[in-house]
């Protein structure tokens, strides 16, 4: 039997005993309350969900932005793995016992890139000023608030509204221009003293390499630290998440996508997706070639003519397109291992 030939075979067990782990992973009781199920049994849960996750027309990655807007944040977001909050929970308890909190933290090459490049941009500093500000003045209204409730629901500003008289500004991002004329001139001054602090903060972290981001404990933030672990049940949250389910969330922003709760085999039609599975040009395909250097893009294993394979990085089962920014070098091995799940 040949290496390649074992090769694969190895390669289908290790497939079928990943789908398989995969199936038998139970549904906790918060997942079926996220996405809406009742009564279904897991098998049915997962055939249902399937369904689901394979409604997609003209996805956010090929259309290179959310189409749903603030309907993504009423978009459910799968409960909190029970390490995870045991985890934050320890940070709580560390911060209400030292009335602090933040850490000291190491900076990596690239933070410490990052907090060059902030130091040297006047924009950046003043948002930063300016993001600063207003989160003191909400904890300042926070303080003034009676109850540990009230003081919570100033400091995060309550709900969002009915999706229907929600608003935002179109406008609104990180490159938005901070100008003097746009404040009065005591704020103004406060502004670029602020910045001015950024600045030294960032000068500092970058000759020490390590950031402090301590501060004293706010009474807000203390009132929802000590509510978060009063309220810490363990069996509310999963031990685990079957991966057909975290893998449905948005990269971005965590929420699952609002497509598989709202497309209709009327307007959602699978045969115009079919474009993903065309075949690839040649040309593209040793751009790609080139552009990976010959090397599978997950083990890095140096790749022979006869031997590449070319990986869609979004599943074209999940909507993925055949453009080259969704196309990756891959050995036979790693892309039968990935099979159809989407992995960055």
């Amino acid at each position: 039997m040949t290496r390649q030939v074992k090769s694969r075979r190895a390669t289908k067990k290790r497939q079928s005993k990943n789908r398989s782990k995969r199936r038998k992973l139970p549904v906790h009781a918060s997942v079926r309350e996220c996405l809406g199920y009742t009564s279904e049994t897991d098998d049915e849960i997962y055939a249902d969900w399937k369904e689901r996750t394979s409604r997609v027309c003209k996805p956010c990655w090929e259309l290179k932005y959310c189409p749903y807007g603030p309907f993504v944040e009423q978009s459910p977001l799968l409960p909190v793995l029970r390490s995870s909050v045991e985890e934050e929970n320890a940070y709580y308890k560390k911060c209400l016992k030292e009335n602090t909190e933040g850490s000291i933290t190491s900076l990596s090459d690239e933070d410490v890139k990052m907090r060059q490049e902030w130091a040297e941009d006047e924009q950046t500093l003043l948002a930063q000023a300016v993001h600063q500000i207003r989160d003191q003045e909400r904890h300042k209204r926070a303080e003034k608030a009676k109850s540990d409730e009230e003081k919570i629901e100033t400091w995060l500003g309550g709900n969002l509204p009915p999706i229907e008289v929600y608003r935002v500004r179109y406008d609104w991002g990180l490159g938005q221009e901070i100008r003097e004329q746009d404040y009065s001139r005591s704020m103004w001054k406060r502004i670029t003293r602020v910045a001015e602090e950024f600045r030294i903060k960032h000068l500092n972290a970058v000759a020490q390499r390590e950031i402090d981001n301590r501060s004293p404990l706010k009474p807000a933030r203390r009132a929802w630290f000590k509510r978060e672990i009063r309220n810490y049940r363990p069996d509310d949250y999963p031990e685990h998440i079957p991966e057909i389910f975290s893998e449905a969330g948005c990269n971005i922003f965590g929420h699952i996508c609002p497509v598989f709760f709202t497309a209709e085999g009327i307007t959602e039609t699978e045969e115009e997706r079919r474009i993903g599975r065309h075949q690839l040009k040649f040309e593209t395909m040793m751009r790609i070639v080139r552009r990976d250097d010959y090397r599978c893009q997950h083990c890095r294993k140096q790749l022979r003519d006869d031997e590449v394979e070319f990986d869609h990085i979004i599943p074209v089962a999940k909507g993925g397109s055949s453009e080259e920014h969704n196309i990756r070098l891959t050995c036979f091995d790693c892309n039968r291992d990935k099979s159809d799940r989407f992995e960055p």
